[in-house]
């Protein structure tokens, strides 16, 4: 990447669409930007296996696919570590392999403690936000944006990125949170999933 001398560059919102190298946004920005996940297949097949583990027939089965195209798909996200031999899983023959997700996948009948804590403490934030709301008006006024046609609004999502980096960077540092993690592939990275809450309808 060339700058001019003495400027360290841009930091994007998500280094997933930059081209400089280190993590310094979302710790799962590098499944992006090393396209681990390029296509709609790698999705299903992992969509597949949340449900349960399944061998490369049992998945070529549901998606239609020939048994070779998948055994590719897997081999690519084992390599990369998106995916994983289910060792655990109990086989009808020993020569079976079954594969599951690398990472966790939350149940939404399993995690609704979960959500409750996260919607009080992001409360908690929102409340934080307003509080600040005089105080990062005036820090807005005094960059010089303003005289440059912006407004308030469009940097408050930055401010708020920059808010939860810090507090996760923070939460890291204490060992509360774990930081993205070196794959087989040299690739930085924490990954989940969350399983889609159903449709309520409304009566």
């Amino acid at each position: 990447m060339t700058v001019p001398a003495g400027f360290k560059g841009l930091l994007f919102p998500c280094e997933c669409v930059s081209s400089r190298t280190g993590g310094y946004s979302d710790p799962w920005a590098e499944i992006t930007k090393n396209k681990l996940l390029p296509n709609g297949t790698k999705e299903e097949i992992l969509n597949i296996l949340a449900r349960e583990p399944s061998t490369i027939t049992q998945i070529a089965e549901v998606l239609g696919l020939s048994a070779p195209s998948v055994h590719t798909h897997v081999s690519d996200m084992l390599r990369s570590e998106p995916l994983r031999e289910a060792v655990e899983w109990e086989k009808t023959y020993p020569a079976e392999r079954y594969y599951e997700p690398n990472f966790p996948v939350f149940k939404t009948a399993e995690c609704a403690e979960f959500r409750a804590l996260c919607e009080e403490m992001s409360k908690e934030l929102v409340r934080l936000f307003e509080k600040k709301h005089q105080k990062i008006e005036r820090a807005f006024h005094r960059t010089g944006l303003s005289e440059k046609g912006w407004e308030l609004s469009d940097v408050t999502q930055c401010l708020f990125t920059n808010l939860y980096r810090g507090a996760r960077t923070q939460l890291e540092q204490r060992g509360l949170l774990l930081s993205r993690e070196k794959h087989a592939n040299g690739a930085q990275w924490i990954f989940w999933a969350e399983e889609a809450a159903p449709n309520r309808r409304k009566r």
